[in-house]
């Protein structure tokens, strides 16, 4: 029975355990940052958001190019290097006394966790067979938005002493977490470095036309699903102004509590890339059902809010879960083994694209179409779950050795 509740031993525990404990800080510093750097540091909210989009728009640009790097020297030395480099420099925090160094700060932080996204995806890849890497990476996901929520409880205490000391105690603690987790990663066995092939290109991933279509489809999707009960639900039941605005807690707790428990649940049984698209398709039909139904909230009495939310709540996050996993069934699924470094960190640019494109676009709906501009969410979710397949199978299409017969499971 225990074994069901934890992935396989050896290294995938290890990359399990390195993630819960890196995952704490990160909740604690993301709770805390902001007021941290303005309260304390005295950046105005301006410089706060020129600086951290700076940084994202390196971090996005060096993605691919540090998966790649990834690949050839290394995931496990490059995650471990990684997290040393953001050890140091969430240390340095402490010195932050202005825009210019917190830029430059900041554009470090971004750098090292986009080294650390694209090697840990190769670490999961090469930890078990491939028949086993959607249910570790599930595993992964539920421990890191555990970790997270965690964390961020923790981040409430300074938070309420809200003194210079306390956030420093913060900043210090989460630079601990990167060095205990690369502690608990140096146990991790080595990921083989395997050859690349002679005749092709090295960034294959940035010339791989519908993984980057993909990337893009469900980089703004997963960016949506996740800004929904950040932005959308919070700005939508401010303007019901009969709506208890406690409900944003309540929505997030059941997705929390749903991303943590079921995860795994949803990646079992799931043929990798074969049932991808029909995975995909589910969740983006089931998220978008669940716009709707926020939607609908408008003008009913308070009882009736309150239902009606805790049950998109639950849909939402059950979409999101069939979501997840088909994602993980793709980039694992199209990349090569010896790329799969390079993948992820591909992948991780259309979650950056999503992240910049979202949060206005939520806002707008919302607040100016009500109603409707839920129901358009919904539509864009079905549109996309739709098209999902197609993506897939144009993907697999392009790879080598898959039959016919192979395209007609997606």
């Amino acid at each position: 029975m225990l074994n069901r509740l934890l992935p396989p031993p050896g290294t995938a525990r290890i990359l399990t355990l390195a993630t819960l404990v890196n995952t704490l800080g990160n909740g604690a510093y993301l709770t805390c940052s902001v007021l941290f750097l303005t309260r304390s540091v005295g950046l105005t909210p301006v410089q706060l958001g020129v600086g951290l989009g700076v940084a994202a728009v390196l971090g996005t640009l060096l993605s691919a190019p540090l998966g790649y790097v990834a690949d050839r020297v290394g995931p496990k030395g490059m995650q471990i290097g990684a997290l040393l480099v953001l050890a140091v420099v969430y240390s340095g925090m402490v010195l932050v006394n202005g825009f210019w160094s917190f830029v430059v700060l900041a554009c470090v932080i971004a750098v090292g966790e986009a080294a650390g996204k694209g090697s840990s995806g190769a670490m999961i890849a090469g930890a078990v067979p491939p028949a086993q890497r959607i249910e570790l990476r599930a595993f992964v996901r539920s421990v890191n938005n555990g970790g997270i929520a965690l964390g961020a409880l923790l981040g409430g205490i300074p938070l309420l002493l809200d003194t210079r000391a306390a956030y420093v105690a913060m900043l210090l603690g989460n630079a601990g977490t990167f060095l205990v987790a690369a502690l608990i990663l140096s146990r991790a066995d080595r990921v083989p470095v395997l050859p690349v092939p002679a005749d092709g290109p090295r960034l294959v991933a940035l010339r791989d036309r519908p993984f980057l279509v993909f990337t893009v489809i469900d980089g703004v999707m997963a960016s949506t699903y996740n800004e929904i009960l950040s932005i959308g639900l919070p700005l939508w039941l401010a303007t019901q102004r009969h709506a208890p605005l406690w409900l944003v807690t309540a929505a997030l707790l059941v997705n929390t509590l749903g991303c943590v428990t079921l995860q795994v649940w949803a990646s079992r049984g799931v043929d990798g890339i074969r049932d991808a698209g029909r995975i995909g398709r589910r969740g983006a039909l089931v998220v978008g059902a669940s716009c709707v139904l926020y939607g609908l909230t408008a003008g009913l009495p308070v009882w009736a809010v309150c239902a009606l939310v805790l049950v998109a709540g639950a849909v939402h996050v059950l979409g999101e879960l069939w979501l997840s996993t088909a994602t993980f069934s793709v980039v694992f699924g199209l990349a090569p083994d010896w790329a799969q470094g390079q993948y992820q960190g591909t992948y991780t640019m259309g979650r950056q694209i999503g992240n910049m494109v979202t949060p206005p676009a939520l806002a707008l709906l919302v607040t100016a179409g009500g109603t409707a501009g839920w129901v358009a969410m919904g539509a864009a979710f079905a549109v996309a779950g739709v098209v999902y397949p197609a993506v897939v199978r144009w993907g697999r299409r392009t790879r080598p050795g898959v039959t016919a017969e192979d395209l007609a499971t997606v």
